[in-house]
């Protein structure tokens, strides 16, 4: 079909169709500035959903709808179409909606990356000031460190977008939150249920918005989804398979640390495996969102390079949908759930660990707060756990010189002081919503 004839038929489709029903995403988007906004993040995260948030935003603000263009270029009908062929989406749709060459557009392209040179077209849209305002989306974060960054210098603003935070998650359910009185309400009991079934099934908005349907199918999907629509075709893998069972191992051994040669070794049973084949393809899986790795922490940037670096995934339902394990480790699910909520807030995030091997899941870099130390623990009932977790937590206190320290735990709400050094217990269902409403007061 001809790329005219492609264009068209879309913009059409478009005009004439009404926007889906919107829940309301917890991310403010300035579409009001003249830079390009680009909202990144891993498949399925809802990035469709919150373009089209911010276009009902426009339409109640008074913007006409035949000025704003939504198109999914992930659909199979308009491929092929390359970067430059583009250019003729502006004049179409003026053709077709906008005469008026003053009037200013809003182009809402989603998934933009599967379209060679679409950074190039882009920018001389936006630096011929053609008063069209642009937001993109991306399922890679290549979409920002190559494209954007090399191209869109100083022209744009990014959206990190993850699947949904607990807090998130109970405004979908429409649960009433107040977190000053719900721990002397009735409502703590239904608020514990609702988290154990986000624990269980995770953030995809997809898998909250069908809450019967068992999600390790739908989850699994998506994993294949991630290995070989985002990696395997754009970057031209030539060994899938074996990049999918680094990608399974690695989600099934999170928070466990690793070295890229510790990973070799693992996978040297297959023919002419690297360690630079390695760190490519976890540099693949990283870019699209399904893994992050964090260092252990050190004044010393050569050291950080050298220690073993530590794995989570983006999402705890899809961490267990796809995992190999049998039985399930609870504990490491809590800790890639503490994770991803400091992940989402922007925080710099390390681990560390002393001489003696004492260690402490996360220290935390903030803009607020210098430094924080956070311990996960599940049950930390048994004596022996207890006390381990505190050796570790007071080892880093006294390290990083921070007079108190965290530990997200199932249920415990406590708080003790050793040696002048405070600790506080927190269940993580808790710890999550004081995070979520913290950040946003502070965004205010």
């Amino acid at each position: 079909m001809d790329t005219r004839v492609k264009l068209k038929t879309a913009i059409i489709e478009w005009q004439e169709s009404s926007l889906p029903l919107i829940h309301h995403r917890q991310y403010q988007v300035q579409v009001d500035l003249p830079h390009i906004n680009d909202i990144i993040g891993v498949r399925r995260c809802g990035k469709t959903y919150l373009m089209y948030q911010m276009i009902a935003g426009l339409i109640n603000q008074g913007v006409p709808k035949p000025c704003i263009l939504y198109l999914n270029l992930d659909d199979d009908r308009l491929q092929p179409i390359v970067g430059d062929e583009l250019a003729l989406l502006t004049d179409i749709f003026r053709e077709l909606f906008v005469s008026d060459n003053e009037s200013k557009l809003f182009f809402f392209l989603d998934e933009i990356q599967n379209f060679p040179m679409w950074e190039k077209w882009i920018k001389g849209v936006y630096d011929k000031r053609k008063n069209i305002k642009f937001v993109i989306s991306g399922s890679n974060a290549s979409l920002l460190s190559e494209e954007i960054s090399t191209r869109l210098t100083g022209r744009h603003l990014t959206t990190r977008l993850f699947p949904f935070s607990f807090y998130e998650f109970l405004n979908f359910k429409k649960f009433e939150l107040n977190i000053d009185t719900i721990l002397f309400s009735d409502k703590k009991t239904d608020a514990k249920k609702l988290f154990n079934e986000y624990m269980n099934r995770g953030g995809f908005p997809e898998i909250s918005l069908y809450s019967p349907v068992d999600p390790i199918v739908i989850l699994q999907s998506y994993f294949d989804d991630i290995i070989y629509r985002d990696i395997v075709t754009r970057h031209e893998v030539r060994n899938p398979g074996i990049l999918k069972d680094l990608a399974l191992f690695c989600v099934s051994n999170i928070a466990k640390p690793h070295t890229y040669n510790s990973l070799r070794k693992l996978f040297s049973g297959y023919q002419n495996i690297s360690t630079d084949a390695v760190i490519r393809y976890l540099s693949f899986l990283e870019d699209a969102f399904l893994l992050f790795s964090i260092h252990h922490y050190d004044v010393s940037l050569k050291k950080q390079m050298y220690k073993p670096k530590k794995i989570y995934c983006v999402d705890h339902g899809m961490m267990q949908a796809v995992s190999f394990r049998f039985t399930r480790d609870l504990g490491r699910i809590y800790e890639n759930i503490v994770f991803i909520e400091l992940l989402r807030q922007g925080l710099e995030i390390y681990y560390w660990q002393d001489e003696t091997g004492r260690e402490i899941d996360f220290v935390v870099k903030g803009w607020k707060i210098p430094i924080r130390l956070i311990q996960v623990s599940t049950d930390v009932s048994d004596p022996e756990t207890l006390q381990r977790e505190r050796n570790g937590l007071i080892s880093a206190m006294e390290h990083f010189r921070v007079g108190e320290g965290t530990i997200v735990t199932e249920d415990r709400f406590d708080e003790e002081t050793i040696s002048g050094k405070k600790i506080t217990f927190v269940p993580l269902w808790f710890w999550l919503l004081k995070e979520e409403i913290t950040c946003q007061d502070s965004r205010m």
